[in-house]
């Protein structure tokens, strides 16, 4: 890692790790995220990857952040571009540390232990975490068989690690370093905190204090950032920003259309975050409503959405809107002319 701007808790550094991790997500996700990735693997070899890690393939989905669980051990073992030693930590920990963990540090440890002994455990800590999982079904699965879900996560892994990606791999850590630059002069001028924010768009509701501040930039996120925190805040972000295609313009007038979905937009961007069960009572609706509508507009990119403790606040992603709104106001004014 290298200390950056002359801040003493301000580091940056790239992740062979997480970039893995990043393109793992794209080969099992559901909307077409692999495309940008035809130039490193074929159709068939990735065919043949979900062929032979189809657990891993069921579980990742139903996850909450749909496998960016997996890099919350970065935070107690930073060393980002040692797969075998990230392999073997991972692997060495007791079920419960594992789970703890991999939630995120939100799970008190009895309902974790109470969960992996029996069903009776397991529903409870589903009625009370439910987020954990969009499906009881996968979540019983994976504490039933989690060795199965980490041997196949790296055996994926592993099977991504190829020569092709290696020197895709090298060819894109001297285009990170070319954004060390402009983060430092972002930090000369800003606090960590208040430049992690601009990157994510939205004001923080878990603000530390931090001891570290570490920025990763990836080129093969197909998100623009996520950031993991306990006594230090790790920042995973795309230093690119592509201008939005015509198919991305329309599915997001598809979505923002619905009355309801623009009415939680408008709310939000005047009371700037709210928990879902505040949004369902200001909109008279169900939760399970507001959630299926919250979806949509995170699928647009519209929504951030931040955990604390059980509760879950939701807020505008003023970068993504501004994007928005500038892409739309080009194409016209252009169509216009």
């Amino acid at each position: 890692m290298i200390n950056i701007a002359d801040r003493p808790n301000c580091y940056f550094t790239h992740s062979v790790i997480a970039d893995l991790v990043f393109v793992l997500m794209r080969v099992f996700d559901r909307d077409n995220a692999l495309l940008e990735l035809s130039s490193i693997y074929s159709d068939n070899y990735i065919k043949t990857i979900k062929d032979n890690h189809r657990f891993v393939g069921e579980i990742i989905p139903s996850l909450p952040s749909c496998g960016y669980e997996m890099l919350e051990f970065l935070l107690l073992k930073q060393n980002f571009n040692d797969i075998e030693e990230y392999k073997n930590f991972i692997l060495n920990m007791k079920d419960e540390e594992f789970f703890y963990y991999f939630y995120g540090q939100y799970i008190d440890a009895a309902s974790l232990k109470s969960a992996l002994q029996d069903d009776e455990g397991l529903n409870k800590l589903y009625s009370k975490y439910g987020y954990i999982s969009t499906s009881y079904l996968a979540l019983k699965s994976l504490f039933s068989n989690k060795k199965l879900f980490l041997e196949q996560f790296f055996s994926c892994l592993m099977n991504l690690y190829t020569e092709e990606f290696i020197k895709e791999y090298k060819n894109i850590v001297f285009q990170v370093y070319e954004e060390l630059p402009n983060i430092e002069a972002s930090l000369s001028k800003l606090e960590p905190l208040e430049f992690s924010q601009g990157i994510m768009g939205k004001t923080f509701k878990n603000r530390g204090p931090y001891e570290h501040f570490i920025f990763v930039p990836s080129y093969f996120m197909y998100k623009r950032a996520v950031r993991f925190f306990n006594k230090d805040q790790i920042l995973f972000y795309s230093p690119m920003h592509e201008s939005l295609t015509k198919k991305d313009m329309t599915k997001i007038l598809k979505i923002i259309s619905d009355e309801t979905r623009f009415e939680i937009i408008e709310l939000l961007s005047r009371e700037n975050s709210m928990k879902g069960k505040d949004l369902a009572e200001r909109l008279k609706l169900s939760t399970p409503t507001i959630s299926h509508h919250i979806e949509q507009l995170k699928e647009a990119g519209f929504i951030n959405e931040e955990r604390v403790k059980n509760s879950k606040f939701y807020s505008i992603n003023s970068n993504s809107v501004d994007k928005f709104m500038d892409s739309l106001s080009t194409r016209l004014k252009n169509n216009k002319n």
